[in-house]
């Protein structure tokens, strides 16, 4: 590539990065309401993983869907909560519990176990798993994320 097709690539990759409108970064928003706890839900994004979208869930009632790179948010009232997500596959203690009190704020990940309960001749879906995970840890991992709204 000759030098002079090279700096306008470069140029116009630069124009097209300005363009870019950038979302609102995870952890920024106002903090909960009055009274309310705020819980992140989260998803690293894993190239090697399923590109699956799960529906995640807060005492059996659904609360979002989780998808690889992606982080959303709810506000909730106080109380102890059993999250869930859905998965193909059955996985030991998949599910945790987590008790929110007023102004609090938990960040749970989904994860994924690879090939969990696949027979060696081919993939039967995919499993997640819930983990709740350090606040200030979570912070950190949400920051690169994209914000949805679940």
């Amino acid at each position: 590539m000759s030098s002079s097709r090279l700096r306008i690539f470069a140029l116009c990759t630069l124009a097209l990065a300005a363009c870019a409108e950038a979302g609102p970064h995870p952890g920024s928003e106002p903090a909960p309401s009055r009274g309310m706890a705020r819980l992140y839900v989260y998803r690293d994004f894993d190239p090697n993983g399923s590109l699956v979208w799960t529906t995640v869930s807060l005492d059996h009632r659904p609360l979002g869907e989780a998808a690889p790179g992606t982080v959303f948010y709810r506000d909730v009232p106080p109380g102890t909560y059993e999250i869930e997500v859905r998965s193909d596959q059955p996985y030991p203690d998949q599910f945790r519990t987590v008790r929110l009190v007023p102004g609090s704020i938990a960040y749970v990940k989904i994860g994924q176990a690879p090939y969990w309960g696949s027979p060696p001749w081919g993939w039967q879906g995919a499993t997640f798993v819930v983990t709740i995970v350090d606040p200030a840890l979570g912070a950190r991992q949400i920051a690169p994320l994209r914000l949805s709204p679940g």
